[in-house]
C-alpha cells in the first residue's frame, strides 16, 4: 500500500497535478482547534507541501506560532517588537551597517538573544554552527514573505536542527560513503574520489551542518526542510550520494581534484530539483519516510554554538 501510493503521489506530482487527497488532508489539520503539532510534523514527512501553507506550517511546527488560533494575532505582535527591539540594538551599538547583510542581521540579533555577541565579532562566520546559521537565513529568507517571519523561522529552524541532528553529523559523513558505494553501481566514482584523495577535500560536514541550505536552490532546500522538520535527519545522507550521483558524468571527466571541488562549489540551478527527487527516492526506498525519528546517534537537549 505504501509503495502504491507513493507512486500515485509521484505520477500526480510528474503530471502537474497535487493529489487531491493530500490537499483535502492539509485543509482539514488546518481546521483543528487547537492545531495538531504531531499531526503537522507528519504531513511534512510524509508529503511534498505546497507553498501556500509551507511558511505558516513551519511557523507552527517550530514553535513561533502557538498550537492556540485565537493567540496568534497576539503572539505576532509581540514576535514583530521583539524583531524591531533586537534590530533597533544592533544599530545601537554600530554593529551593522547598511551593507550588512540581512543573515549577519539576524545572526547578531539571534546572538543577542542567547547573550552569546562578542564584543569584537568581525571572525563570527569563523565559527562553524554560526556560518550554518547564516547558510540557513540565506535559505528561509528567500521563502518568508518578510523578515520578521524570515528570522523567526530560522532562529526555529536552527534550534531544531542543533537539538537534534548536529551531533550526528560525523556519523552522517560516514553512511554518505557507504551509500554511495551502494549506488554507485561500476564504483568508478568511488575510484575516482579514491584516487584524488577527494573524501578529505569536500566540504561534507559544512554542507551537513547546514543541511545543505544555500548549497542548493532554495526550492530544492525547502523541501529537505519540510523532511527534517518532519523528523528524519536521514535525508540528509540521501541528498549528498544523489548530488555525487547526478553530477557523476562531469566529476569522472575531471582531472584534478581543485578542478572537482570548484564545480561543487558552483552547483547547477537546474540540478537541484533533479538531485532532490532522486534523494527523496532513495529514502523512500530504504523505508525513512516511515519513521518518527531516525536520528542515527545521540543528541543534544540544547542548542550546540
Amino acid at each position: 500500500m505504501a509503495d502504491e501510493r507513493n507512486f500515485r503521489s509521484y505520477y500526480y506530482e510528474k503530471v502537474g497535478f497535487r493529489a487531491v487527497e493530500e490537499k483535502k488532508s492539509i485543509e482539514l489539520l488546518l481546521k483543528d482547534k487547537p492545531l495538531d503539532r504531531e499531526k503537522l510534523r507528519l504531513f511534512c514527512l510524509r508529503f511534498p507541501v505546497s507553498a501556500r501553507y509551507r511558511v505558516y506550517l513551519w511557523k507552527i511546527i517550530l514553535g513561533i506560532l502557538p498550537a492556540n488560533q485565537d493567540s496568534h494575532d497576539f503572539v505576532l505582535k509581540n514576535r514583530t517588537e521583539q524583531y524591531n527591539n533586537l534590530r533597533h540594538a544592533l544599530d545601537v551599538m554600530r554593529k551593522v551597517n547598511n551593507t550588512t547583510p540581512n543573515s549577519v542581521i539576524f545572526l547578531k540579533m539571534f546572538l543577542i538573544e542567547e547573550g552569546l555577541l562578542p564584543f569584537q565579532d568581525s571572525d563570527l562566520l569563523s565559527n562553524r554552527a554560526y556560518e550554518a546559521y547564516v547558510h540557513i537565513a540565506k535559505a528561509i529568507s528567500g521563502m518568508a514573505e518578510n523578515q520578521v517571519d524570515a528570522y523567526w523561522i530560522t532562529n526555529g529552524f536552527y534550534r531544531h536542527f542543533c537539538k537534534h541532528y548536529q551531533d550526528c553529523i560525523p556519523l552522517l559523513v560516514e553512511k554518505v560513503k557507504a551509500s554511495l558505494k551502494k549506488e554507485d553501481g561500476d564504483q568508478k566514482l568511488i575510484a575516482h574520489f579514491d584516487k584524488h584523495d577527494m573524501w578529505k577535500a569536500l566540504p561534507l560536514t559544512d554542507w551537513l551542518y547546514c543541511g545543505f541550505a544555500s548549497i542548493l536552490p532554495e526550492s530544492s532546500f525547502e523541501r529537505i526542510g519540510d523532511i527534517l522538520i518532519g523528523g528524519s535527519v536521514m535525508i540528509l545522507i540521501y541528498i549528498a550520494v544523489a548530488l555525487f550521483i547526478t553530477l557523476r558524468r562531469p566529476l569522472l571527466s575531471m582531472k584534478s581534484r581543485e578542478e572537482m571541488l570548484k564545480y561543487l562549489a558552483e552547483i547547477p540551478e537546474d540540478s537541484g530539483d533533479v538531485l532532490v527527487g532522486k534523494a527523496i527516492d532513495m529514502w523512500e526506498k530504504h523505508g525513512h519516510h516511515l519513521t518518527k525519528s531516525d536520528s542515527p546517534g545521540p543528541v543534544n537537549k540544547s542548542p550546540t554554538l
